[in-house]
């Protein structure tokens, strides 16, 4: 009995599973073939073609030039000898026409000469002026111990605004230290420049320094 009822639950099972099976490969078999497969697209070659040369245009050429007529050369004619006139009297001597005399223009007439315009005096420049402050000179050393003594003109050339530009040694003291002492505080100096009217202008000075020991 119990192997009787094993044997019927396990024959249902059996069946079941063989049913699976032939649904399986009945399956298979329709689905396979009714599937498509893909179609593969044809392959297209593109090549590219070079452009059309461009035309060749021939240059014009150029059209011979008609030969030029030559110049026939006429036949030299001998010159025509001119006519000679003559006066009524053939044997009269030709008298040659007298030459013109050239008129000259009359002078000019004379031009005065401009008078003379008078040039304002010259004032000289000056150096004393209170309000210029230039120092007297350094008294030398050497020349104070010895006492020596003496005075020294100076040329000085004094600018427009006052300046000295150059100062020379016109007259020796007859100590070469002392004169070195005048040319340098001169060359320091100012000075009232020289005037011409209204203007000032450049000019020259002399200016005597005089070394003296006080007693």
């Amino acid at each position: 009995m119990p192997q009787q009822e094993v044997s019927r639950n396990w024959l249902p099972s059996l069946g079941l599973v063989m049913a699976l099976h032939v649904a399986v490969w009945w399956g298979m078999t329709h689905f396979k073939d009714d599937t498509t497969r893909p179609v593969p697209l044809p392959v297209i070659d593109v090549a590219l073609l070079p452009p059309p040369e461009p035309p060749r245009v021939e240059p014009p050429q150029p059209r011979p030039e008609p030969p030029r007529p030559q110049p026939q050369r006429q036949p030299e004619r001998p010159p025509t000898p001119l006519p000679v006139l003559r006066t009524s009297a053939p044997d009269a001597p030709v008298m040659a026409a007298a030459p013109l005399e050239e008129v000259k223009p009359p002078p000019p007439p004379p031009v005065a000469a401009p008078r003379p315009v008078a040039e304002a005096a010259l004032e000289p420049p000056r150096y004393n002026a209170a309000y210029l402050s230039n120092p007297p000179p350094a008294y030398p050393l050497s020349a104070r111990r010895r006492a020596i003594e003496g005075t020294a003109l100076i040329h000085a050339e004094v600018s427009a605004e006052g300046l000295c530009l150059r100062a020379e040694l016109k007259k020796s003291s007859g100590a070469e230290a002392l004169d070195q002492a005048a040319l340098e505080a001169v060359r320091k100096w100012r000075f009232i420049p020289a005037r011409r009217g209204s203007q000032t202008v450049a000019a020259w000075v002399e200016v005597p320094i005089t070394f003296k020991l006080d007693n």
